[in-house]
């Protein structure tokens, strides 16, 4: 199973304080949430392309440097991924009251349904970390078994330090779900390369 974090490269004001970070700033931070990603033991990074405000990727493979396509295999070598926002505290009801003020002025989902609502019939988890473990391994249920699992922890206006403090807790639970949903895939179904992986294979001469 591979784990990572993915952005939408959205320039928010934060509603806390009213600050809007400029369009440099905000690649500075995505690039720092790309080095922080390989801190923690991630396996993959990912940003989304727009080409409308208030997003700033409209090039993703030019930010990133480099894309290479490689070709598809058959269908039960697919990888399939989810992904979905998380905001963590360690106890849950901090975690609302923190996020709840960002959650309903974000550009993707504020000023709709309720952040309950949101949570209840999407990805989106906001709680302490063992609620995001317990309902992150839920998906399987609803999706089946699938690959990669990316979190979105930089959207809505989020300061930089709130972000790597959620990469923080996100390395601690990383593991946790890398084993049990490891545990319960069945040995048929493709698995996706991980960061270690990768690494040990590098590692290896041709």
């Amino acid at each position: 199973m591979q784990f990572g974090v993915f952005t939408v490269g959205d320039v928010t004001p934060d509603p806390t304080t009213g600050g809007t970070p400029t369009e440099h700033e905000r690649i500075k931070a995505m690039i720092r949430l790309a080095t922080k990603a390989e801190e923690i033991g991630l396996d993959v990074f990912a940003t989304g392309e727009h080409h409308n405000p208030p997003f700033v990727p409209s090039s993703p493979t030019t930010m990133l440097g480099r894309f290479e396509h490689y070709g598809h295999g058959s269908a039960d070598q697919a990888i399939v991924g989810l992904g979905g926002q998380v905001f963590m505290r360690p106890k849950s009801q901090d975690a609302v009251n923190e996020f709840r003020p960002y959650f309903d002025n974000a550009p993707v989902y504020g000023h709709g349904p309720s952040l309950e609502e949101f949570t209840e019939t999407t990805p989106l988890t906001v709680g302490s970390p063992e609620q995001v473990i317990e309902k992150t391994l839920t998906f399987r249920e609803h999706f089946g078994d699938y690959q990669r699992q990316l979190f979105l922890v930089d959207h809505a206006g989020l300061p930089l330090k709130t972000v790597l403090e959620q990469m923080d807790m996100l390395g601690e639970i990383v593991p946790v779900l890398r084993r049990e949903l490891d545990a319960k895939r069945p040995s048929h179904v493709a698995d996706g390369p991980t960061h270690a992986s990768l690494l040990a294979a590098a590692r290896v001469p041709a």
